[in-house]
């Protein structure tokens, strides 16, 4: 078998191509060949294709880095949301058992505020960075249609309580956390911080993987409906 030379130059490779081209016998798949090579992009066009790629490997790569952390102005409760705005830490000061449950639970709702508004000013800029990258991406139909689904179901929310009915949790549609409760009387009393704080944290992560569910279901239909 003949040995193929591929140069690096990217104008050199497109000669290559034509030449090879040239050699195939005349008919249909000549033709064909010959017309994909004609219409190969210009070399700015590929190099502009590769820098845009190489600058959203970089944001994916600063992206999913990212943590966001909050506590409450007492700093009862800290917490930590990863980039999607998902629970990857919690935990409560040794001193909740000197507070009543609705002060604890609306800790978390406090801690969980202030770690959201840090990842919003995040996601903002990181979209703006990637409308650029990604110019008429978000012009797919299919992005219209979620938002308005998800706007118009804005004051829906997914509920979640333990087993133990220890605690529950609500969260809306995005998975933020709009609801706290500690249902066992004095459970800031009787358990540990480190225990409440987990089982705080296993509630939380459940509902936001049913709201996750949800919004799946929302995306399949979105883009996936009437699509070949």
């Amino acid at each position: 078998m003949d040995r193929l030379d591929v140069p690096d130059d990217y104008e050199e490779r497109l000669a290559a191509g034509r030449r090879a081209i040239d050699r195939l016998p005349a008919g249909a798949a000549r033709d064909s060949a010959r017309r994909a090579v004609e219409l190969a992009p210009a070399r700015e066009t590929v190099e502009a294709a590769r820098q845009r790629a190489d600058r959203a490997e970089a944001l994916l790569g600063e992206l999913t880095r990212s943590t966001f952390d909050g506590t409450d102005p007492e700093r009862v409760v800290w917490l930590r949301l990863d980039y999607t705005g998902r629970l990857t830490s919690l935990a409560f000061s040794p001193t909740i058992d000197r507070l009543s449950n609705p002060v604890v639970a609306g800790a978390v709702v406090e801690a969980w505020a202030a770690a959201e508004a840090a990842r919003a000013g995040e996601a903002a800029r990181l979209e703006r960075v990637g409308a650029a990258l990604y110019r008429g991406g978000a012009d797919d139909p299919g992005f219209a249609v979620l938002r308005a689904q998800l706007d118009a179901r804005a004051g829906e929310r997914v509920e979640h309580t333990d087993a133990d009915e220890l605690c529950s949790a609500e969260v809306d549609l995005e998975g933020r956390l709009t609801e706290c409760k500690f249902l066992v009387p004095n459970a800031t009393l009787d358990y540990d911080c480190e225990t409440l704080a987990a089982e705080t944290a296993a509630v939380i992560r459940t509902v936001q993987e049913r709201a996750a569910a949800v919004i799946a279901d929302l995306v399949a239909r979105c883009f996936g409906e009437g699509k070949a």
